[in-house]
């Protein structure tokens, strides 16, 4: 990545270990998340879409490890 495109975009609120990921999603998706973000930032302003995907990712990947979750993909 060059020196110009490092800092393109707004910084991350915290400084940790997780990187950009590009994924596409259905709009009824999309439009979901959006909702349930909002709804969230009313008790807590800083919640965005980002926390949303990695908790999401966090709870589906523990259910996969526990055998709750019928892996067909």
């Amino acid at each position: 990545m060059s020196e110009k495109n490092k800092n393109m975009g707004r910084p991350k609120k915290i400084s940790d270990e997780r990187t950009r990921y590009t994924m596409y999603l259905g709009e009824k998706t999309r439009k979901a998340i959006d909702e349930y973000v909002f709804q969230r930032k009313q008790e807590n302003p800083d919640y965005s879409p980002s926390d949303f995907l990695n908790e999401a990712a966090e709870f589906y990947l523990a259910a996969l490890r526990g055998g709750k979750v019928d892996d067909k993909s």
